[in-house]
């Protein structure tokens, strides 16, 4: 699903450049499909799994995901830091960095509770908040898998996490869109898309008609706060995209296509800020510079792919057990 990956981090890329669609913030409803993306990849890949007990499952599991994902973040970290050295401005680089901020923007998790620790305000990779999710997520991804009722149990919570902020009993926007606790079962449902029973097609379809119809009471009558309609809407329209696409993969030209567009996605998720503040140190600035941002983000996704991850992943990630048989299946949604 390469090319939806690279078509929802453009829409990330211009929700983060003032443009919105119709009052609708199009990167939110773009990170709610990246979440159930996540879910369905990594379901794939831990089917997948090779054969071993259940440790070294994990073991394989997260050292593949950490190949998949650290490099090219690294490196787009340096180059961010690189620009702060020479005096770009952002809110998001507006305090003077102490050690634990290096280390939170290292660590990755700890970016994802900014609302309580600030951290906001020096990140040098904004949009990794929701990869930290992401992340969190695959820490548990071996534990609900490999037990089911685990997974219904985190799900069901995690429901009533995020409908208590959809009435305002917890934050909407950090309980029902950012944080793991509220936006679980997304994840979860995501895996349901690989499960072929009829119970988890009856609930990706009482969980897409309820998102639906949550969308289009909040149109009607209800009130707009950060992000309820962007979540809402990224269920009801992600679902059906994701079942579609799964039911009838692209082929041929298209495939290649897809597979080119996946390549860049990561990178053009993660590198468009840096992209920004360059751009701004040049004195060029705003939404009329999108299409700069845009292309010069996707050229340097496209060296990242080819100059640092193929050749890291063909000497490490591709020795790891089954490799042969995860290797057009192991890219998972925000890290692609």
């Amino acid at each position: 699903m390469g090319l939806l990956r690279f078509i929802l981090a453009s829409l990330v890329l211009i929700s983060h450049m003032g443009i919105n669609i119709a009052g609708i913030n199009p990167g939110v409803v773009a990170v709610i499909v990246f979440y159930m993306l996540a879910g369905h990849v990594v379901a794939s890949l831990w089917r997948r799994r090779p054969e071993g007990g259940w440790l070294a499952c994990s073991v394989w599991f997260w050292h593949d995901r950490a190949w998949r994902i650290l490099p090219l973040y690294f490196a787009c970290l340096a180059f961010a830091a690189l620009l702060w050295w020479f005096g770009a401005q952002s809110y998001f680089l507006s305090r003077e960095p102490q050690l634990y901020d290096w280390l939170a923007n290292l660590l990755i998790i700890p970016l994802n509770y900014f609302m309580y620790s600030g951290q906001d305000t020096f990140t040098l990779l904004p949009p990794a908040w929701s990869l930290a999710a992401e992340l969190q997520f695959y820490l548990l991804v071996p534990f609900l898998l490999s037990r089911p009722r685990w997974a219904v149990v985190v799900a069901i919570a995690s429901f009533v996490v995020c409908l208590c902020a959809q009435i305002g009993w917890l934050d909407t926007d950090a309980f029902g869109y950012r944080l793991l606790a509220g936006v679980g079962f997304v994840f979860l449902a995501g895996t349901l898309l690989e499960n072929s029973t009829v119970s988890a097609h009856y609930m990706l379809l009482a969980l897409w008609l309820g998102s639906s119809l949550y969308a289009i009471w909040l149109f009607t009558f209800g009130q707009h706060v950060p992000h309820n309609i962007e979540v809402a809407l990224g269920i009801a329209l992600g679902l059906p995209v994701l079942a579609l696409l799964q039911r009838y993969p692209l082929t041929g030209r298209l495939q290649l296509l897809q597979r080119a567009a996946g390549n860049l996605s990561y990178g053009l998720f993660l590198l468009h800020f840096p992209i920004i503040w360059l751009l701004e140190l040049a004195g060029w600035h705003g939404p009329q510079t999108v299409w700069a941002v845009w292309g010069l983000s996707a050229l340097l996704a496209w060296a990242g792919h080819h100059w640092l991850e193929q050749p890291l992943w063909r000497r490490y990630r591709r020795q790891l057990p089954g490799a042969s048989s995860r290797a057009s299946a192991g890219r998972a949604a925000v890290a692609g």
